[in-house]
């Protein structure tokens, strides 16, 4: 009995202390939500400000000016999203090691060369006085928002750190973020593109890279006829010591090397009507920004009435920064999506025999060297060096042991500022345009209408006045040496001279990634790996299909899930499962039956659908997937003697997956015209080797165990939108991520879907007619697991339901007061 006694109170006591540790876990995670109703007095706010929430969690702000709106939003950021933005600012500063350990060591050792934390504070001392009274409002909301919190935001308690203050600096941190999202930020696409020509004979080199073909689509110029303007036909049999055929036998087999799969690009599509071809007089605009997709979600909600004429600004903010990015101002409309143009130069250097200095066209000067202290969480401090040269900072090696500097609109002072705050106020898209070419963000294409009907493309970013390449024949997408004098940037255009087109015949506008522009226009934005046009194509075809649209038509092209570009596959596919090759193997006539019965979409529940693209990856990867495997291979050697003499720089010196973004043309130009000097290793013919992937494709598809019948889409396009820390904890994965359902969608079509990237929002709206616009969004508004609005407006995004691109019927309301008027 004694003994059962000491048990029982042993229990007890384990009872009293686990109720105290949930009841102390619950009381912090209650004190870091986000108060929705009541009053808060607040320093720093000029004049009373209120707050009202709809049953989503989107907020109206309605302040006397644009200042203590900007306060006000900075108070909701920290209030809802300051885990994101403290993860955005030290993404970018390369100081995730302080908050996180060792783990994110490697990632901040590269980011730290481009020094975006000085760079941030540079830009910061060009603002002009409206944009730094703007910035500094905001960060003061920021840290009295954080302040007010009874609690810090529960991730701090996971990692058991404690968050630090905000600074305007870091709001340009956050837009930096946004440049090494969009933007290569070791220029892999220009080094890839060298490595190839020096390793490939010209005429594969030739063959692999072309500049477009039929897919492109774009609003200004004409596609590109790739057959012709490659009229001297397949390349040579015979490489320079052995034939196509053996170099991919000897590199198919290594282990571990890259293989083929489609390209995923950041990006997004954009789509504009003019006011004639909608039920307004006023142009409507759709958008949908493709990114990783996480929990919460990039974009955070906001609706605002600020300054003397009260206008309305609605739409997509960034946390972090105080401006909308994307929205409607009542009287013009505009959405991005990334224009992939040429915002770098990789500068060959020359340098002396003991590399201590390079060559300039004033003779040779001696490296700057900066240190740079990293600190790690549970570890001592990192120290580092930063090479530096006039033009940029050193980023690695060639794959010709050549040191290379970097030349980057993201580290000029012109890259980062607030100037798009001014899209706010604009009346027409004619200010909207000069706006754009003052901005500094990532470049990208711009789409934005307006209430009198009028619509128009232009980049917003800056764009570098190259000089010198054209006169020596050199190609601005290829390093080059800069020692001469004769080739450089003089500066940056001027709105003048901004590529544009205006209110263009047909009233149609559309982006997605692709070339927009031709010729002289395009020269001007330049190519930095822009995307396959197919995507594009299938948009300028929905919009075309109509006279006039409405939002939910916008909305249906957003959606839009048709495998228009796999159609020739699935018939390449069908052509060579003949009944002689299906008979008596049940797999492959299963195989041919499922193809048969695709259903022409990306549906999570076509079969045929998986099976198509699956296959069409393996071709390539088994044709000229293995020159790039040649490649990688070849440049190898070069990279593991960098790992010796560069202590902090990257090694790398190829990326397949940089520039097979257009390798479709020359793939689907082998298995149409089935050259014979060209069949792959191991094969007597095409038909053979086309047969042969079709069971490799069964065999891999089945390889779980279950039959073909229940490998849909899909099963492979599952959601796994994630909060960071669901996997360092997950036994709160369940509260803390969306989710994992089958999803429609794919790569080569307007509705880009795939398991962590996709449409981060989605939004359609004619300016003055914002309360027919729509709205999605992947998550809900707040971080917070217990706010009750954690997941709102996940399913309309899921299903693609026409949500309201205003805020509702307000559910909770909230009052700022300024402390000297308490």
């Amino acid at each position: 009995m004694r003994s059962m006694r000491w048990v029982l109170r042993v229990f007890l006591v384990l009872l009293a202390v686990a109720i105290v540790s949930f009841a102390g876990l619950w009381w912090h995670l209650k004190g870091s939500l986000a108060p929705l109703e009541g009053e808060q007095v607040l320093t720093g706010l000029g004049s009373q400000v209120t707050v009202e929430r709809d049953a989503q969690g989107i907020p109206t702000i309605g302040a006397n000016n644009r200042i203590d709106a900007a306060y006000t939003l900075g108070v909701l950021h920290a209030q809802e999203r300051f885990f994101q933005m403290d993860l955005l600012r030290r993404n970018s500063a390369g100081e995730l090691s302080a908050l996180v350990g060792a783990a994110a060591l490697e990632h901040d050792r590269r980011v730290r060369i481009h020094q975006f934390r000085k760079r941030a504070e540079r830009a910061l001392a060009t603002a002009d006085t409206h944009q730094a009274q703007l910035l500094n409002a905001y960060t003061q909301g920021v840290n009295e928002g954080l302040s007010a919190l009874r609690s810090a935001p529960f991730e701090y308690g996971l990692l058991r750190v404690k968050p630090q203050p905000w600074t305007q600096a870091d709001s340009l941190l956050v837009l930096y973020s946004m440049y090494l999202d969009l933007q290569p930020e070791w220029n892999e696409y220009e080094r890839s593109l060298a490595a190839m020509r020096d390793v490939l004979p010209v005429d594969w080199y030739q063959f692999l890279t072309p500049p477009g073909g039929l897919w492109d689509s774009p609003i200004d110029g004409a596609r590109m006829d790739w057959r012709r303007a490659f009229s001297r036909g397949f390349p040579s049999q015979r490489w320079p010591q052995q034939p196509l055929a053996q170099m991919q036998a000897n590199t198919d087999s290594i282990a571990g090397n890259w293989t083929y799969h489609d390209t995923v690009q950041l990006g997004s599509n954009n789509w504009s009507i003019a006011g004639a071809r909608t039920q307004y007089t006023a142009a409507m605009v759709a958008n949908d920004m493709h990114l990783r997709l996480n929990e919460p979600n990039i974009w955070y909600r906001a609706s605002w009435f600020a300054g003397p004429d009260l206008r309305r600004v609605t739409g997509a903010t960034l946390p972090g920064t105080p401006t909308m990015v994307v929205g409607s101002n009542q009287h013009i409309a505009w959405g991005f999506t990334n224009s992939y143009g040429d915002f770098h130069d990789s500068i060959v250097l020359t340098t002396d025999e003991d590399g201590t200095r390079y060559l300039t066209t004033d003779g040779w000067r001696e490296f700057e060297i900066e240190k740079e202290v990293i600190p790690v969480k549970g570890a001592r401090p990192l120290e580092m060096r930063v090479k530096l040269t006039r033009w940029g900072p050193v980023i690695g090696h060639d794959h010709n042991g050549n040191l290379l500097a970097l030349r980057w609109v993201a580290h000029d002072v012109e890259g980062a500022n607030l100037n798009s705050l001014w899209l706010e106020t604009a009346d027409n898209v004619y200010q909207a345009l000069d706006i754009a070419a003052t901005a500094g963000i990532p470049g990208l294409n711009l789409n934005v209408v307006d209430k009198q009907g009028n619509q128009a493309w232009t980049i917003m970013g800056r764009l570098p006045r190259r000089v010198g390449f054209a006169k020596a024949g050199i190609s601005p997408t290829l390093p080059a040496d800069w020692s001469g004098g004769n080739l450089g940037w003089d500066g940056y255009l001027s709105p003048r001279e901004y590529p544009r087109v205006i209110n263009p015949r047909g009233g149609r506008i559309w982006t997605a990634n692709a070339r927009v522009v031709s010729d002289a226009l395009f020269d001007k934005v330049g190519d930095g790996s822009y995307a396959l046009g197919a995507r594009q194509q299938q948009i300028e075809q929905d919009l075309t299909a109509r006279e006039i649209l409405t939002e939910k038509d916008m909305l249906a092209v957003a959606l839009d899930d048709r495998a228009l570009f796999l159609q020739r596959w699935q018939q390449l596919l069908l052509d060579s499962l003949t009944d002689a090759v299906v008979a008596g193997d049940p797999g492959l006539a299963e195989l041919r039956r499922q193809v048969v019965e695709w259903q022409g979409r990306a549906s999570k529940r076509s079969v045929g659908y998986r099976v198509v693209k699956r296959f069409r990856e393996q071709i390539i990867d088994r044709t000229v997937g293995g020159i790039y495997r040649f490649i990688e291979n070849k440049t190898k050697t070069m990279e593991k003697a960098q790992r010796q003499t560069a202590e902090d720089l990257p090694t790398r010196t190829f990326w397949p997956d940089q520039v097979d973004n257009r390798v479709e043309y020359p793939v689907w130009a082998l298995v149409e015209q089935q050259p014979p000097q060209h069949v792959p290793a191991g094969y007597d013919n095409w038909p053979a080797f086309i047969v042969s992937v079709a069971k490799d494709t069964l065999a891999e598809l089945t390889r779980d165990g279950q039959p073909l019948a229940k490998q849909t889409w899909g099963k492979a396009n599952t959601l796994a939108i994630k909060h960071p820390l669901s996997n360092a904890v997950p036994f709160l994965s369940r509260w803390l991520d969306m989710p994992a359902e089958p999803m429609d969608g794919d790569t080569y079509m307007p509705r880009v879907q795939r398991p962590s990237f996709g449409a981060s929002e989605r939004m359609v709206v004619a300016p003055g007619h914002e309360d027919s616009g729509i709205f999605h969004m992947t998550t809900g508004q707040s971080a917070h697991p217990l706010s009750p609005y954690f997941s709102y407006g996940h399913r309309d995004w899921v299903e693609g339901n026409p949500s309201a691109f205003l805020p509702g019927e307000t559910k909770w309301t909230m009052v700022l007061k300024p402390e000297s008027k308490r």
